[in-house]
């Protein structure tokens, strides 16, 4: 699965429009129930990783429910994320495949810890540990440049990435993506440009060049098991 960064694009039409409603109304049965449990709606927040503000939005209409946020949600409570955005009637979360099981059809990326250049197949630090792509993020690696997957390792300085998210990073360029890789004395970083024409690292806020070179960007957040492949 695939989920773009700047969130899900809903079109204005009644349908969407009703969709969001139920997404409100879910999270708001569900916060009861933890509230029943004796987890608070700040607790949920911090263990999902999500401004505790950012679920009152939801709940009030401010803010739609984005399918990164339902992931987050239904990944650390385990309740099925599709529940969350009203598009399936079922809260019980989704079975995964576990490393025993045959792996679904899909094209198997290597994962790697920080950004790299080059082929990512051949790459030194490649220990053979792969994710599977499948649906609309495979059709989409044709397209890409030397695709991998990169494993976040640290919290976004404005909480659009959580520690531990595998991020598709193709090693191209695009004018349009949020987030970039960008290589600063030797080192790649994740950074995002700034409207001055500087870069900002997520993982620190820090303030890099406007000359800094780009080498790829981050086309979105990939959701699946890790599996080992051996090469």
């Amino acid at each position: 699965m695939l989920n773009f960064l700047g969130g899900a694009t809903m079109s204005q039409d009644s349908e969407s429009v009703d969709i969001g409603q139920l997404a409100g109304e879910r999270l708001c049965e569900l916060l009861e129930q933890f509230a029943q449990q004796g987890i608070s709606q700040q607790q949920v927040a911090i263990r999902a990783g999500i401004p505790p503000q950012y679920l009152s939005d939801i709940k009030n209409g401010r803010r739609p429910m984005t399918e990164l946020v339902a992931r987050r949600i239904g990944h650390e409570f385990q309740v099925n994320y599709e529940w969350l955005l009203g598009m399936n009637d079922t809260i019980e979360p989704i079975v995964l495949r576990t490393s025993t099981q045959p792996q679904s059809s899909g094209t198997l990326l290597p994962v790697f810890p920080h950004p790299i250049t080059g082929d990512p197949q051949i790459h030194p630090k490649c220990d053979g540990t792969g994710l599977p792509v499948t649906g609309a993020a495979a059709a989409k690696l044709g397209l890409l440049k030397w695709p991998y997957v990169l494993r976040f390792g640290a919290d976004d300085c404005r909480n659009r990435l959580k520690k531990g998210d595998f991020v598709l990073i193709s090693q191209s360029l695009s004018d349009d993506a949020e987030i970039h890789v960008v290589e600063y004395r030797r080192k790649l970083f994740l950074a995002r440009k700034k409207t001055d024409g500087t870069w900002e690292r997520l993982a620190q806020g820090e303030k890099l060049p406007a000359s800094t070179p780009v080498a790829g960007y981050c086309v979105g957040i990939v959701w699946s098991d890790l599996t080992t492949s051996t090469h």
